[in-house]
Protein backbone atom coordinates (compact mmCIF):
# COMPACT_ATOMS: atom_id res chain seq x y z
CA UNK A 1 0.00 0.00 0.00
CA UNK A 2 1.06 3.55 -0.64
CA UNK A 3 2.25 5.69 2.26
CA UNK A 4 -0.64 8.06 1.57
CA UNK A 5 -3.24 5.36 2.25
CA UNK A 6 -5.41 6.32 5.22
CA UNK A 7 -5.46 3.19 7.39
CA UNK A 8 -7.62 4.86 10.02
CA UNK A 9 -10.49 6.25 7.95
CA UNK A 10 -10.01 4.94 4.39
CA UNK A 11 -12.02 6.04 1.38
CA UNK A 12 -13.77 2.68 1.11
CA UNK A 13 -15.73 3.64 4.26
CA UNK A 14 -17.17 6.63 2.42
CA UNK A 15 -19.99 5.59 0.11
CA UNK A 16 -22.35 8.10 -1.39
CA UNK A 17 -23.62 10.83 0.89
CA UNK A 18 -22.72 9.10 4.16
CA UNK A 19 -19.83 7.36 5.80
CA UNK A 20 -20.34 3.80 6.99
CA UNK A 21 -20.43 4.88 10.64
CA UNK A 22 -23.26 7.31 9.84
CA UNK A 23 -25.23 4.51 8.20
CA UNK A 24 -24.61 2.34 11.28
CA UNK A 25 -26.09 5.08 13.47
CA UNK A 26 -29.10 5.31 11.16
CA UNK A 27 -29.67 1.55 11.40
CA UNK A 28 -28.80 0.70 15.02
CA UNK A 29 -28.93 4.09 16.75
CA UNK A 30 -26.37 6.32 18.37
CA UNK A 31 -26.23 4.50 21.71
CA UNK A 32 -25.45 1.17 20.04
CA UNK A 33 -22.82 2.81 17.86
CA UNK A 34 -21.15 4.40 20.90
CA UNK A 35 -20.93 0.92 22.46
CA UNK A 36 -19.47 -0.40 19.21
CA UNK A 37 -16.84 2.36 19.35
CA UNK A 38 -15.95 1.59 22.96
CA UNK A 39 -15.63 -2.12 22.25
CA UNK A 40 -13.60 -1.55 19.08
CA UNK A 41 -11.22 0.77 20.94
CA UNK A 42 -10.79 -1.90 23.60
CA UNK A 43 -10.08 -4.52 20.93
CA UNK A 44 -7.44 -2.40 19.21
CA UNK A 45 -5.72 -1.58 22.52
CA UNK A 46 -5.71 -5.24 23.60
CA UNK A 47 -3.94 -6.35 20.44
CA UNK A 48 -1.32 -3.59 20.27
CA UNK A 49 1.88 -5.11 18.94
CA UNK A 50 0.32 -8.51 18.23
CA UNK A 51 0.06 -8.20 14.44
CA UNK A 52 3.25 -9.25 12.69
CA UNK A 53 4.92 -6.53 10.65
CA UNK A 54 2.28 -3.97 11.60
CA UNK A 55 3.21 -0.83 13.53
CA UNK A 56 1.73 -0.50 17.01
CA UNK A 57 0.90 3.12 16.17
CA UNK A 58 -1.65 2.04 13.57
CA UNK A 59 -3.78 0.11 16.06
CA UNK A 60 -3.30 2.87 18.63
CA UNK A 61 -4.56 5.47 16.14
CA UNK A 62 -7.56 3.28 15.35
CA UNK A 63 -8.34 2.95 19.06
CA UNK A 64 -8.05 6.71 19.46
CA UNK A 65 -10.37 7.30 16.50
CA UNK A 66 -13.04 5.10 18.09
CA UNK A 67 -12.56 6.70 21.51
CA UNK A 68 -12.82 10.17 20.01
CA UNK A 69 -15.97 9.29 18.06
CA UNK A 70 -17.62 7.81 21.17
CA UNK A 71 -16.73 10.91 23.21
CA UNK A 72 -18.01 13.20 20.45
CA UNK A 73 -21.37 11.40 20.29
CA UNK A 74 -21.74 11.19 24.08
CA UNK A 75 -21.22 14.94 24.43
CA UNK A 76 -24.03 15.85 22.03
Amino acid sequence: MSQTYDYINPEHYKKGDKEVYEMMIDIWGEEAFVKHCEMSAFKYRMRLGAKPEQPIERDLKKAQWYESKAKELKSK
